[in-house]
């Protein structure tokens, strides 16, 4: 799956939290009503209209994942689906990875990243503290969430 970024100096306005009673990532509002989505480990990315609009979903946090890794530079913007048309009629979550990625929490910074915080790309802000970061082959390599505050760890 491939991914554009478009930087518009506007990101979507939702809140992101982390609800640890269920280890979950959550949004506050959640849109119900979806094209498809897009699973990384056991997270979901809602595409509506071809850009990614919310998120949400199980990553268990705890002490051994903490890391000092920064959240990169990430200007407001779109994060779009390459011709999403192609998955429109597939039902279900379509991964991006098959192995699951690495979960990087800073407890400093209050940023969580999954995939490779070292990779750089094209980063943005999609979602209010939800960062994507794009390759120059439009893949995804790194999602960056910092949840309004993160469990104890």
């Amino acid at each position: 799956m491939k991914f554009i970024v478009e930087y518009t100096g506007k990101s979507e306005q939702r809140t992101l939290i982390y609800r640890e009673e269920e280890f979950s990532f959550d949004m506050e509002p959640w849109i119900y009503g979806l094209d498809f989505e897009i699973a990384i480990n056991t997270l979901t990315l809602t595409i509506i209209d071809g850009k990614v609009t919310q998120l949400g979903g199980f990553c268990g946090l705890n002490k051994k994942m903490k890391t000092n890794y920064n959240v990169p530079q990430s200007p407001k913007g779109e994060l779009k689906v390459l011709q999403p048309e192609k998955y429109w009629d597939k039902p279900g979550a379509h991964g991006l990875n098959k192995e699951d990625w690495p979960v990087h929490v800073n407890i400093q910074t209050g940023w969580v990243c999954i995939g490779n915080p070292e990779e750089r790309g094209n980063a943005v802000e999609f979602i209010n503290n939800c960062v994507a970061v794009i390759d120059d082959n439009k893949e995804f390599v790194s999602l960056w969430l910092k949840p309004e505050r993160l469990p104890k760890l």
